[in-house]
């Protein structure tokens, strides 16, 4: 199969009798949530600055099987947006995967309002996480497909008590009701949703193999060849239709040389659903404009980022290196497999830094490539493996907490523990911006926490100079905080403070649903639509701070002893709020060590979010 196209550079974005615990609090919207017991249920209510209001809320602990009530009293009317929930912390492990929670009614501005269909629940958005029921969310629909375990970023395990999934509704009231949608200037005063728990404790049973194979075919295998600008170039292409185990080729050729960039790989659409989760490509030769190359090591298989749906094969990554310990299910590298030998022995790399400009600085030109694979085990299915699990933590020791962020024009300051640019590289202790695709060091000092025992922390990064870094929205991608404490959940972190340039700026944090190993914070991160929007802030920034409680430790820190934050008469400036990353909109969580960048077409972000740095990271 022959063609011509230009090259998009690719992304690859539970009792009959209950306990009723009700907790009115007055805090800002949309509730911070940081600082709520597991099985809690809150709401969360937007309004149409996406940013904080001052309300009482009433939450529920959920305990078991039965009927509840949360509820939002605000102290001035405010006018809704398109996205506002019903949700429970960390539900999915509290509640179980199978638990379903039904709204029986809601109540606005004391009123009962028709509902317009009836509910389902569902992990928030893919991220195995938080329990969600949609209450009004223009973005979404129910998926009645949707299943535990299946690779659907978007919705996983979309359920109901009774029926089908497909008659329930995202938005249970009118449009009336929301001012961005009707622009009716309607003010909720109050809001009250009652509705009853089943199945607590229970968990859906996982995808099958055969289930999870609902793409149909051709699987086309192609090239994603990436220049130093990452973006569109023309090149005639030949791809390979992926029959059965055999031999095949797959080639490019530029109309004019490019220079490559770190990444670039042979892929297979939806070659995961259609031919297996255990099936191996193996590469046999690379010719780099008619010569053949040597290749550095053997090729690795993997499910792309670990979606679970497109196939890869790395053939330059610096950015991923392949795992043995990943398994069938492992959202970061699904599956990593090689047909002969161990995985640890296979390469991300398979020729040379000489060709990668980015890299040599040689200045290259690739007019061609050609890769000759061979497959094996076509219609095989890899077994689901066991969750990773973190090391154990020391309740009498110290840890540290970082600062991390990243600008819209990717500068930014990774998660410690990422391979390439985390604590043990020379970026790590600075603001690392680019300079085409060089790294550069941007003005700023990074201010961390070591963490030694129960208390209150700050970590900040203050003197940045972000100028030019917000041409194309005027947000952060990622605001969040590492540390290096072992997630079991013995070591929380909660009643997180965000201060901006001296403004208090209303977050919602979130443990990050790819805190495997680590606690790590997700404050705003524009792939995760759990905290893609946070309050208004201006940019560029010059000082962020990060303020936030550390407990569980079998000690106390005396000298990080908590204490009531001070009055303060400052009235926030009238600004216009800043661009929306829509809070609801299909999107996904990025795993804490992949890269993500964004070219010129939509990025497919990963689920699993997690923490992304400045540039795509592919496995």
């Amino acid at each position: 199969m022959k063609r011509l196209k230009k090259l998009l550079a690719t992304v690859s974005a539970g009792i009959f009798a209950c306990v009723l615990t009700l907790s009115p609090l007055s805090v800002y919207a949309a509730q911070d949530a940081s600082g709520l017991e597991d099985g809690t249920a809150y709401l969360n209510i937007n309004n149409e600055e996406w940013g904080e209001f001052e309300a009482e809320w009433t939450n529920a602990k959920i305990t078991g099987d039965g009927s509840y009530t949360v509820g939002m009293e605000a102290k001035e009317g405010q006018s809704l947006v398109q996205f506002n929930a019903l949700e429970v912390v960390n539900g999915e492990s509290y509640l179980g995967t199978g638990c379903v929670l039904t709204v029986d009614s809601i109540k606005i501005n004391g009123e009962e309002v028709e509902l317009q269909g009836s509910s389902y629940t569902c992990s928030a958005d893919g991220g195995g996480v938080t329990t969600r029921v949609n209450i009004y969310n223009e973005w979404n629909s129910p998926d009645a497909t949707a299943t535990a375990g299946e690779g659907d970023d978007k919705h996983l395990d979309n359920r109901v008590a009774e029926g089908s999934v497909e008659d329930a509704v995202a938005c249970l009231f009118s449009s009336d009701y929301v001012n961005a949608s009707s622009g009716s200037g309607f003010l909720v005063e109050s809001l009250e949703v009652a509705f009853t728990v089943s199945g607590f404790g229970t968990q859906a049973e996982a995808a099958s193999g055969d289930g999870a194979q609902t793409a149909e075919g051709p699987a086309i295998a192609h090239l994603s060849i990436n220049n130093e600008e990452w973006s569109e170039y023309e090149a005639e292409y030949v791809d390979a239709e992926i029959t059965g185990d055999g031999t095949y080729t797959v080639s490019m050729k530029a109309s004019e040389g490019q220079s490559l960039v770190q990444f670039n790989a042979l892929e297979v659409e939806n070659g995961e659903l259609i031919l297996g989760t255990a099936y191996t490509i193996t590469v046999d030769s690379i010719k780099i404009n008619g010569e053949e190359v040597e290749l550095q090591g053997p090729s690795y298989t993997c499910s792309a980022d670990g979606g679970g749906v497109n196939t890869r094969v790395n053939l330059y990554n610096e950015w991923n290196n392949p795992d043995e310990t990943a398994t069938a299910g492992d959202d970061n590298h699904i599956d990593n497999r090689v047909a002969d030998g161990s995985v640890m022995d296979a390469t991300a790399c398979l020729f040379s830094s000489d060709y990668v400009n980015a890299s040599s600085g040689s200045g290259f030109l690739v007019e061609s490539i050609e890769v000759t694979f061979t497959v094996a085990g076509v219609g095989e299915l890899a077994s689901a493996g066991e969750a990773a699990t973190p090391d154990a933590v020391d309740l009498n020791g110290t840890y540290n907490a970082y600062i991390g962020l990243q600008t819209p024009n990717f500068s930014f300051r990774n998660a410690f523990d990422d391979e390439t640019y985390g604590r043990d590289t020379e970026y790590f202790n600075q603001i690392t911006g680019w300079e085409g695709s060089d790294a550069i060091v941007k003005d700023g000092t990074l201010t961390d926490a070591v963490i030694a025992g129960n208390g209150t922390y700050t970590i900040s990064a203050n003197g940045m100079n972000l100028e030019g870094d917000f041409e194309s929205q005027d947000y952060m991608n990622l605001i969040f905080i590492s540390t290096d404490i072992p997630n079991t959940g013995e070591i929380t972190i909660s009643d997180i403070k965000l201060s901006i340039d001296g403004r208090d700026v209303q977050c919602s944090p979130i443990l990050s649903p790819d805190s495997v190993n680590y606690v790590n914070m997700l404050i705003q991160n524009i792939w995760n639509e759990d905290v893609a929007t946070i309050g208004y802030y201006a940019v560029p920034p010059k000082d962020i701070e990060i303020t936030f409680t550390v407990s569980g430790f079998a000690y106390d820190n005396e000298a990080a002893a908590d204490t009531a934050e001070p009055e303060t008469t400052e009235e926030p400036a009238e600004s216009e709020p800043a661009e929306e990353a829509p809070a609801a909109e299909e999107s996904s969580s990025m795993s804490p060590v992949v890269i993500v960048i964004i070219v010129v077409v939509v990025v497919a972000v990963i689920a699993g979010v997690a923490v992304v740095l400045s540039k795509k990271k592919k496995d």
